[in-house]
């Protein structure tokens, strides 16, 4: 089981790394007084870029630290040195800002949408910190992504998964803008589990959910054009799963809204 104190300690710490960079992110806007609109995708790129490097690594540091006090807590045999993994690379920092300063009106506007993104990016890094360090750890622990407080039902539906074995293929952490869900190692590996994490109960919304929207899913689905569907299309998993998973997701979200 996950030590509660640590479990707290990491919380607040990857936490208040997520309130920093976004405060970074909005910092860049006086930055970039007197820019022109051509110019402004490449400095914004750069100078985006550069933060998510750097609150990345914190991220990443915080991840490592986490998972080396979980691991002596938990007297884990034999000898393992976590390291911190590489962050995104620099092709999809200046996506990001590229993005964001195409579809946005006004600078303001792609700050605001940096800001989510940032933390996407930088909590990604934690992500594979934690992932990697189980697949290569002797001890095979296993991990989870545990939604954070109000957390959308997108998160409750991957945080439904629990403690997962050890395979980087089977993290399934896809995260979204804003998104501050941790991910969490337990080297219990017969009792994985931490206070106030249920992912039986997340599992059982996730099943009401699916069950309400699923009829009405296929129905929208069967009525779509090719051209419809193909937007659906992502690697590794089917179309109409993609779909369903995020009408599903959306239901969650608006019944946690409304409970």
């Amino acid at each position: 089981m996950i030590d509660d104190a640590l479990f707290d300690g990491y919380a607040r710490a990857i936490d208040a790394n997520s309130d920093l960079l976004r405060a970074a992110v909005s910092s860049l806007e006086s930055s970039l007084a007197g820019v022109s609109d051509r110019q402004l995708p490449q400095v914004l790129g750069a100078l985006y870029a550069s933060l998510v490097v750097e609150y990345g690594g914190y991220a990443a540091a915080i991840a490592c630290e986490f998972y080396e006090r979980q691991r002596a807590a938990s007297g884990a045999k034999g000898s393992y040195a976590p390291t911190m993994e590489d962050g995104a690379d620099q092709a999809l920092l200046y996506y990001d800002a590229r993005e964001a300063a195409s579809s946005s009106v006004g600078l303001q506007s792609a700050i605001g949408k940096l800001q989510g993104t940032a933390v996407q990016r930088a909590m990604e890094q934690a992500d594979a910190t934690i992932i990697g360090n189980a697949s290569r750890d002797p001890a095979h622990p296993l991990f989870a992504l545990v939604p954070n407080a109000g957390a959308c039902g997108f998160c409750t539906m991957l945080g439904s998964n629990g403690f997962v074995y050890h395979s980087r293929a089977k993290a399934n952490a896809s995260r979204h803008p804003n998104c501050r869900c941790r991910p969490v190692v337990d080297f219990d590996t017969e009792n994985p589990a931490l206070a106030g994490y249920d992912p039986d109960a997340m599992h059982g919304a996730y099943s009401d959910a699916r069950a309400a929207v699923e009829d009405d899913a296929r129905a929208e689905w069967d009525a779509m054009s090719e051209e419809e569907r193909a937007k659906w299309k992502v690697d590794g998993k089917g179309a109409y799963d993609h779909y369903l998973r995020n009408r599903i997701a959306a239901e969650m979200s608006a019944r946690q809204r409304t409970s």
